[in-house]
Order: C-alpha cells, then sequence, then structure tokens
C-alpha cells in the first residue's frame, strides 16, 4: 500500500452524517484504516467479517470499522475517544478473567478477545476498568457504546472539576 495514494472510502449516508457530528474527518479515518493494513494490528469480526482498528496520532483515539471491497473500503463506523489506554506492551499486570469478550478475533494473535482489567487515563486519573483485550499483544478495545456514552460522560465530569 503507497502511503501516498488516497484510499478508496465508500460509507452511507448515515454513517457520514455520524462521522460529521463526531467531528471525525476522512483524513482520520483513512489514517486509521492504512496504518491498521500495514500493521495488521486490527480486529476481526468473528461474526461479521469486518475490521476494528484504532489509532491515536495526538490528543485523540480514532476507531474505524471497516470492511475490505474490490475498489477500496467501506467505513460502517467511527468514533473517538480522548482516554489513553495504559498498556505497557506487557499484559502481566492485567487482572485476567479469561472469559471471552464478544465476537472479536485478534488479527495479529489469532485470538479471541478476553475480559481483562486493564487501566485507562485521562488527565491524571488512572481507571482500572474490565474490557475486552489480548492477551497476546495487549489490543485494548474500547467500544463504539462505551466510547460514546461512559467514557465521554467522564472525560466530561473530569474536565468540569
Amino acid at each position: 500500500m503507497d502511503e501516498a495514494e488516497q484510499l478508496q472510502l465508500e460509507m452511507a449516508d448515515d454513517v457520514r452524517r455520524r462521522l460529521q457530528e463526531r467531528m471525525i474527518l476522512p483524513e482520520d479515518v483513512e489514517r486509521v484504516i492504512r496504518q491498521a493494513e500495514m500493521s495488521g494490528r486490527k480486529l476481526i469480526g468473528q461474526v461479521t467479517g469486518r475490521y476494528l482498528a484504532s489509532l491515536r496520532p495526538k490528543a485523540v483515539t480514532f476507531w474505524v470499522e471497516y470492511s475490505q471491497e474490490r475498489e477500496g473500503y467501506r467505513v460502517h463506523s467511527a468514533y473517538s475517544h480522548r482516554m489513553v489506554m495504559k498498556s505497557s506492551g506487557s499484559t502481566a499486570e492485567w487482572e485476567k478473567t479469561g472469559k471471552v469478550a464478544g465476537n472479536w478475533l485478534c488479527n495479529q494473535c489469532r485470538i479471541p478477545v478476553e475480559e481483562q482489567t486493564v487501566r485507562l487515563q485521562y488527565m491524571q486519573s488512572i481507571f482500572p476498568i474490565k474490557l475486552p483485550a489480548c492477551s497476546g499483544c495487549g489490543f485494548i478495545l474500547i467500544d463504539e457504546e462505551l466510547a460514546i456514552t461512559k467514557v465521554a460522560e467522564a472525560e466530561q465530569a473530569l474536565e468540569d472539576k
């Protein structure tokens, strides 16, 4: 994949509107997909076959759910948050439950994500929280529902302090 080449992104009108409401630019979506495809760091939906990838270029983590098509990529959803997923790259400090969490499979490790107690940080606060994550490589998943509800509320509450 040539980095200078623009990716062909397809998305339904409702998805395009949702991205505009969430202030996510097509360039942000493209960067997430490009990075995921080059690195292989993404999740695979075991039921849908869709991919879910994230990228934190600066102070925001962007997530994109997409599928590959003949001419490019279909974007099914995208969301963002500002929480930092605290992983030292080692999963040794995680409290592992062994419970499979959802239908996502780590593309790199080829194992299902499991519920783990991981750490999120925003501003000066660190929160232990149970989230789906890969026990192999440490990929932590903050799903769309969580990101647009509880994570957004926590970020706002901390900013209001």
